[in-house]
């Protein structure tokens, strides 16, 4: 391998700090929705990760957004067109991808959703029946396992009085 020169140093330095860029974009909109999470996120990698050649002859590359801000320091709007073109064109076709790929995986995450909500419902809906079907062979329940929504919002007297009211025994309230 041949030894690396400082430009190449300098790129490599640039593009792990411009990735951790964008791993701060994502993290810090993904909670925002994940059409506003692409958008932030390409909006930073258009910004940080778009090359602009400095000298043509050789081939010199820079972040256009240096060659943006630098350019309009030293030589005014005029100067920095071409760049502001690349970098808008850029943008615009990475949007209109996402755009496209949002479209195409939102079927398969809404049918999948609601296929587990489905799947729930039904886990519920056999619950019941379950419950409803011992309750009218007269069945007792299982100590291991309570019935739907029982001991919900009861005390520790009323929760008692419950099991002695199950296992057949009069209450202790019913004595005094």
């Amino acid at each position: 391998m041949e030894n690396m020169t400082e430009y190449q140093y300098a790129w490599m330095i640039y593009a792990i700090g411009a990735l951790g860029c964008c791993l701060a974009a994502w993290l810090l909109f993904r909670r925002a929705g994940r059409a506003w999470a692409h958008f932030f996120v390409i909006t930073v990698m258009v910004l940080l990760f778009t090359p602009y050649a400095v000298d043509a002859e050789t081939m010199t590359m820079a972040p256009a957004i240096f060659a943006l801000v630098f350019g309009f320091m030293t030589e005014g709007f005029e100067s920095i067109k071409p760049v502001i073109k690349l970098m808008l064109g850029l943008w615009v076709v990475l949007l209109v991808l996402s755009f496209i790929y949002q479209l195409l995986t939102r079927v398969r995450h809404q049918s999948a959703a609601s296929a587990e909500e489905y799947d729930r419902q039904e886990e519920v809906a056999s619950r019941r029946a379950q419950h409803n079907t011992s309750k009218q062979r007269g069945n007792r329940y299982r100590d291991d396992e309570p019935p739907f929504d029982s001991m919900r919002g009861l005390s520790r007297d009323e929760r008692q009085a419950r099991a002695e009211l199950l296992a057949g025994e009069e209450p202790m309230r019913a004595i005094r």
